[in-house]
């Protein structure tokens, strides 16, 4: 099909009735971020292997971010010039390259190296996964689609939480199950993306670039709206749901993030119901005011030294608001960069959080679970100061045409 402008282009796709192809689009990204989920908290939940020791806990802990960083500045960086389709090869090969490794490993360095090539991959992976999909879905489905496929990572989570929690020591077991449940996730991704088309906005674009307005990277204000969120999603996620386990409470180490993941999972199915039906700015307000609120909360049951599982309904309470600030987060992204520089805008934005994140670490290491909430308060009052901000100065993106 020929095009005479970016605007047919555009019509095209944002108003095409939902077929096969969107189907096997979602179906190719719901199972790449279903293993990225597995990924996600293999490194704290690993730390209980016997070959880990103590000291070692720490740069295990940083292997992940750290892999996901590179993968997702290069990658991103990539998806801009050589387009989303030819990525998503390379991505899901270094991921199954580090899967492999995590499997056989033995030793700390085996180990330490695997988490890094997987988390290349399929962490990485997120910045042209969210590019693509904006690029490619009609603006009904849009906001939707790109919750309901980021949520499969909460899926991945709590299932192997969930492995590990009731395996208990057990090594062999962990490592076979994690194995099956990659597998199947890697499978149906390879069948899937054989059969993606490139995306038609970035193929326009990048081969018409004499027909469309001049393309900017991105306005101050969306970058820093978009920045403050990330760091509250990116901080207080991986914070709370892993490090706090391996840190704070070593006897929960998989308990939490299940509950965490299985909390975001189910939410994240529920807000599918209302995530089009209000504006990203109210809606962005209602996900960090109510995320600050219920982390400050967690500041009293340390206070007053309540039970374990008072600690379990806040974690609950605030996977929903994590959920919801996620959701808002993972649909602004790619709505407020244009076609150009949606990869590098993706990969900048969520590439600052996650340094922010492997300092935290190092940072965070020995101070008192007191310190350590106040430090997610905080991190959630950033991401409420930036929705504030797209409140008053933003403008809404909801049912409108993404550049």
């Amino acid at each position: 099909m020929r095009f005479s402008d970016y605007d047919e282009v555009r019509s095209f796709l944002d108003e095409a009735r939902w077929n096969r192809t969107h189907t096997v689009m979602a179906l190719t990204m719901i199972s790449g971020f279903f293993v990225w989920g597995l990924l996600l908290v293999t490194a704290p939940l690993v730390t209980e292997w016997p070959f880990v020791s103590p000291a070692e806990d720490i740069y295990v802990l940083v292997s992940s971010p750290a892999g996901l960083l590179a993968g997702n500045m290069i990658l991103g960086y990539l998806s801009d010039r050589i387009g989303r389709k030819k990525l998503f090869i390379a991505t899901i090969s270094s991921g199954i390259a580090g899967i492999i490794g995590i499997i056989l490993s033995g030793n700390f360095i085996e180990i330490l190296l695997s988490i890094f090539l997987a988390e290349f991959g399929f962490g990485g992976e997120e910045t042209v996964s969210l590019a693509f999909l904006a690029e490619q879905f009609p603006i009904k489905y849009r906001g939707k689609v790109l919750v309901m496929v980021s949520n499969s990572a909460n899926v991945g989570v709590a299932a192997i939480s969930a492995v590990f929690l009731v395996a208990g020591y057990s090594i062999f077991i962990e490592k076979v199950v994690f194995l099956a449940m990659s597998l199947a996730g890697v499978i149906i991704a390879i069948v899937t993306r054989l059969k993606l088309p490139e995306s038609l906005r970035w193929s326009f674009v990048s081969a018409h670039s004499d027909k469309i307005p001049v393309q900017r990277f991105g306005s101050p204000i969306p970058m820093a709206v978009l920045v403050l969120f990330a760091i509250t999603i990116v901080l207080t996620f991986a914070l709370v749901a892993d490090i706090l386990g391996p840190y704070e409470y070593p006897r929960y180490t998989s308990l939490i993030p299940f509950i965490y993941g299985l909390g975001e999972a189910a939410f994240g199915y529920l807000i599918l119901v209302f995530i089009d039906r209000i504006g990203r700015r109210i809606m962005s307000v209602m996900a960090y005011a109510g995320g600050t609120v219920s982390m400050a909360v967690f500041l009293l049951y340390i206070y007053f030294r309540l039970p374990f599982d008072i600690f379990v309904v806040l974690l609950v309470i605030n996977a929903f608001f994590g959920e919801l600030g996620w959701a808002v987060r993972e649909i602004l992204q790619p709505e407020l960069f244009v076609t150009r520089y949606r990869g590098l805008g993706i990969a900048t934005v969520r590439g600052i959080a996650y340094l922010l994140y492997i300092v935290s670490i190092f940072a965070l290491s020995g101070i008192s679970v007191y310190n350590y909430m106040i430090f997610a308060t905080a991190a959630w009052a950033v991401g409420f100061i930036g929705s504030i901000l797209w409140y008053t100065k933003g403008y809404e993106t909801l049912n409108t045409s993404i550049t």
